[in-house]
């Protein structure tokens, strides 16, 4: 049964905002509100109205007396006026005074993938933009092999239709006029691999794929440099490289590495993408 309270006859009214709302001391009244937010809603000196509820999936909320609405979308500002509003149209109140505050976020996140030292999910924080750089870096920042110059970017637009971009990741990170970019929810990030690379393996300090730069060619010092260098152990003088020839047979060359490094006359090796350096362990 309907609870009438006799209007005012000062009341003012004025379209859609017609009746007062309160702001909230919790929340910036710019927010969007979302599925799955936790909500809490005062009405002024109404006790029995007070509602704490979560916004559902489909944007739509549910509020004591007055008829379910959909509130996602609506900034919080937004949604105070449209339930004091509501509570008015619907004859339950004159003056409702509406607070409307975020108990809980529903999390914002986007995905970064590919070669990052933790793939997964990044939150986005409730009170500010994520940029692309940030997002990385909370994925745990770049691999060795990351293609840091073609980054994608790909974000689902309002109709559903997928966009995908590349971005230069490391003309943003060492230009400081390059302005960052802002993720949105929903936003995936997929780091590629550097398609030349070689593998270094054996007593190097970190074994692993190391990339061969776009611009020049890659020594095979400099890859064991990129490698972490030699350990102790290591065996300098017999080092293995494995290159695969023109009928995809593997070929294997062994080099005096501690020769080249100490007499500068001997010149190092071109590595080519896909080749093998294997540092075996001395003899003890």
């Amino acid at each position: 049964m309907k609870r009438l309270i006799c209007i005012s006859s000062f009341l003012l009214l004025s379209g859609h905002a017609s009746a007062q709302s309160v702001a909230t001391n919790v929340n910036t009244q710019n927010y969007v509100l979302r599925p799955s937010d936790l909500i809490q809603v005062d009405v002024y000196q109404e006790q029995d109205l007070i509602r704490q509820t979560r916004i559902e999936a489909d944007g739509m909320v549910h509020l004591k007396l007055i008829k379910p609405f959909r509130i996602a979308g609506m900034t919080i500002a937004m949604a105070q006026k449209e339930i004091a509003f509501r509570y008015y149209d619907e004859e339950f109140l004159v003056h409702p005074r509406i607070t409307v505050a975020v108990l809980e976020f529903s999390p914002q996140k986007v995905s970064v993938l590919g070669d990052v030292t933790r793939a997964g999910f990044v939150s986005i924080p409730p009170d500010r933009k994520l940029t692309l750089i940030e997002a990385i870096s909370s994925a745990g920042d770049f691999n060795r092999i990351a293609d840091k110059t073609k980054v994608q970017l790909k974000r689902m637009d309002a109709t559903g239709k997928l966009h995908v971009r590349d971005i230069n990741v490391e003309r943003i990170m060492s230009n400081p006029e390059t302005r960052d970019i802002e993720l949105q929810d929903g936003d995936i990030i997929f780091i590629p691999e550097l398609r030349s690379k070689v593998n270094v393996l054996g007593q190097v300090n970190r074994p692993g794929f190391v990339p061969v730069p776009a611009d020049r060619k890659l020594t095979l010092v400099e890859a064991i440099s990129g490698a972490g260098g030699f350990t102790r152990l290591a065996r300098t003088t017999k080092v293995q490289l494995k290159r695969k020839d023109q009928q995809n047979q593997q070929q294997v060359q062994e080099v005096d590495v501690e020769r080249i490094m100490r007499d500068s006359k001997t010149r190092d090796i071109q590595l080519r993408d896909g080749d093998i350096i294997y540092v075996p362990e001395r003899l003890t």
